[in-house]
């Protein structure tokens, strides 16, 4: 079973399971991280709600004007149900698989972006609203989730990327679409680009780092700078001076 996504005229055809996945490990990923932090039942289920689906309901609240999808279509609950209850009672062993998780999270965010984008295009946003609307679809589950954690989210603090492969990969899909590219293919090279960022950042080390506070450097460029002007034209004026005097001397010899 499929969903037609048309975009700029296009047909995205999007197989249904897909994006029930892309739930299911979005939502696994939250429950495991509320249970490793020892959150009671509510806890687990409550970020793995929101982990699995806030980016979806983001989306849905950003670009429709009816009822969220994850609202209407039942079994979007039933998967997010079903990943916490998993996530509450096999926290440990699911830690074991991270590399498989890791691999999954990726595709999972680039497709996250895919949905996003693609809606937001076939509303008739710009290029850059659509790329936006991606990549809050994408981190808007983590971002809730670490709401709803007491934590600072994560995309906002240095380290490992989440928000970055978003952005490109959205960003990818965008620039395929409105070149008339194919949008499966865009889709498939969003998710790709997706994976790579999101598995290198977790095996190669990855991160990014925090602001760098040009101000200092600047204001001492500035005033050296400054001073170089300043000796130049008390230079240049003492110049100035020693040719008049020359000059006057020059005059009255002659």
């Amino acid at each position: 079973m499929a969903t037609g996504l048309e975009v700029n005229g296009l047909v995205l055809t999007l197989p249904s399971w897909t994006t029930y996945a892309a739930v299911a490990v979005s939502g696994l990923a939250g429950a495991t991280y509320a249970a490793k932090r020892g959150f009671d039942v509510i806890g687990v289920f409550g970020i793995a709600f929101a982990t699995g689906l806030g980016g979806l309901l983001i989306r849905d609240l950003l670009i429709t004007t009816g009822t969220p999808n994850i609202l209407t279509q039942p079994l979007f609950v039933v998967v997010a149900f079903w990943t916490a209850l998993i996530g509450f009672f096999f926290a440990g062993l699911i830690s074991r698989f991270d590399s498989v998780m890791v691999i999954l999270d990726g595709l999972a965010m680039g497709f996250l972006c895919t949905l996003g984008a693609g809606a937001a295009l076939r509303a008739g946003l710009a290029p850059s609203s659509a790329v936006l609307v991606g990549v809050l679809t994408a981190v808007g589950g983590p971002i809730l989730r670490d709401i709803l954690a007491g934590t600072a989210p994560t995309i906002v603090r240095p380290g490992v990327f989440v928000a970055v492969p978003a952005v490109v990969a959205s960003s990818v899909f965008v620039l395929l679409i409105k070149a008339d590219a194919d949008p499966g293919l865009a889709q498939i090279a969003a998710m790709v680009i997706s994976l790579v960022m999101r598995a290198g950042a977790q095996w190669f080390g990855w991160h990014t780092g925090s602001a760098a506070d040009l101000s200092d450097k600047v204001w001492s460029f500035w005033s050296r700078k400054q001073r170089e002007v300043e000796e130049l034209t008390v230079e240049e004026t003492k110049q100035f001076f020693i040719e008049s005097a020359s000059e006057v001397d020059s005059g009255r010899l002659e």
